[in-house]
C-alpha cells in the first residue's frame, strides 16, 4: 500500500480532478526518470550510436523502438494515476535520451495527450550521444536556462551536460538541475574522481547563479549513492536536503544491484524548502509489479530493455523518482 508522506505541521491537500493540469495554487508534481537508452534507429554521424541501429547485434529497429515508447508510456500512465490523481507532472527530468526527436515521440504517447510541455534539451558531448532534458508545463515562466559542461581535464571522454532552468511561478523562483553523472565503469573507487568533479562544478554553479530566497531542486541519476563523497559534499557545501535519506521517502531505492536496492536516482532540495509555506506531500520511487521481473533468487528487479544484446522488451533498469509539494497561501 502506498503511504502518504507528510511533515507533521502540514495539512493534507486534496487534488481537483477535472483536467490534466492544475493551476498555480495546487500541488506541484516533479519527477525524474532514467529511461535507459532511448535511441532512435537513425545513424548519427556525430555519436557512437552503432549499438542501437538495425544492423547492430541488438538489431535495434522500429518495432523495438516503438515497443520501448509504449512501455515507457505505460509507466507514465500508472505513475500519474497512482501518485498524482491522473494529472500530468508539472516538471519532468529525463536522462539517457538520444535527441529531441525521441522526446517528442515520447510526448506523442497516449499518456501525454493534450500536453503543453516546453522541452529544454541540447545534444551533449557525451560519446554515446545520451543526454539530459527537462520538460515543464506552460504554467511556468522561463527566467534563465543553461547547459552546464563537465569538462574534467583528468577525464579522457566528455560526459553529459547538466540541464539548468530557472522558472518563475507566481512570486516563486524555482531552480531545477537535471543530472546524469559519469558512470562507475571500472569500479566505484577508480571512477570516483569523475563524479566528485561533476559535484564540484554543480556546487560552484549553484553558488553563482542562485540565491537563498529561491527554491532549488537537484534531480538526476548520479551513479553514486547518498552516502558517497560526491553527494555528501554537494549537500554539505550547499546545505541541501536529500529526500532519499529523509523519513518522508517511500520505497527502498531506484536501482537494484545484485539484489540490493539503493538510490542512484535522487532528488535534493535547497534549505528554502524548509520554509513554513512549503507543504511536502510525498516523495519516493515508483514501483509496480508490471515494471519488474524476478531474478534467479526470486527478487523483483527493474525489467530493462536489454541485457547485453538480449532484448527483454522491458521498461528501464531504473525506477522513476518523484516529489510532490505545494506552497501555502
Amino acid at each position: 500500500m502506498r503511504s502518504i508522506l507528510l511533515i507533521t505541521i502540514i495539512p493534507l491537500f486534496c487534488l481537483p480532478q477535472n483536467n490534466n493540469y492544475k493551476n498555480s495554487s495546487d500541488e506541484l508534481f516533479l519527477m525524474f526518470y532514467n529511461v535507459e537508452n532511448l535511441f532512435d534507429t537513425i545513424d548519427s554521424p556525430n555519436n557512437t550510436d552503432n549499438e542501437f541501429l538495425p544492423n547492430s547485434n541488438k538489431k535495434w529497429n522500429s518495432h523495438k523502438y516503438y515497443h520501448k515508447l509504449e512501455q515507457l508510456d505505460k509507466v507514465f500512465f500508472n505513475l500519474v494515476q497512482y501518485e498524482n490523481s491522473s494529472f500530468l507532472p508539472d516538471i519532468i527530468g529525463l536522462c539517457e535520451v538520444e535527441n529531441r526527436l525521441v522526446i517528442e515521440d515520447l510526448l506523442a504517447s497516449s499518456s501525454f495527450k493534450g500536453h503543453n510541455y516546453t522541452i529544454v534539451h541540447k545534444d551533449s558531448p557525451d560519446r554515446r550521444g545520451i543526454d539530459c532534458a527537462l520538460l515543464f508545463s506552460n504554467k511556468f515562466k522561463v527566467i534563465q536556462k543553461d547547459f552546464i559542461a563537465i569538462d574534467n581535464p583528468d577525464q579522457n571522454s566528455r560526459t553529459r551536460d547538466i540541464v539548468f532552468v530557472k522558472l518563475k511561478l507566481g512570486s516563486y523562483i524555482i531552480n531545477v538541475f537535471v543530472n546524469h553523472w559519469p558512470s562507475r565503469w571500472g569500479g566505484q573507487e577508480k571512477s570516483n574522481y569523475k563524479r566528485v568533479y561533476a559535484s564540484k562544478v554543480l556546487s560552484e554553479y549553484i553558488k553563482r547563479n542562485t540565491s537563498d530566497d529561491e527554491y532549488s531542486i537537484i534531480m538526476g541519476d548520479f551513479n553514486d549513492y547518498p552516502s558517497n563523497e560526491s553527494i555528501s559534499k554537494l549537500i554539505v557545501d550547499n546545505k541541501f536536503i536529500n529526500l532519499m535519506t529523509s523519513k518522508y521517502v517511500s520505497g527502498k531505492g531506484s536501482y537494484n544491484y545484485k539484489g540490493k536496492w539503493n538510490w542512484l536516482d535522487q532528488i535534493l532540495l535547497s534549505e528554502k524548502f524548509n520554509s513554513s509555506n512549503v507543504n511536502l506531500i510525498s516523495s519516493g520511487s515508483f514501483k509496480r509489479s508490471f515494471m519488474l521481473y524476478k531474478n534467479k533468487n526470486g527478487i523483483g528487479v527493474p525489467n530493462r530493455t536489454f541485457g547485453g544484446d538480449n532484448w527483454y522488451g522491458g521498461f528501464s533498469d531504473h525506477l522513476p523518482v518523484y516529489f510532490k509539494f505545494n506552497f501555502s497561501n
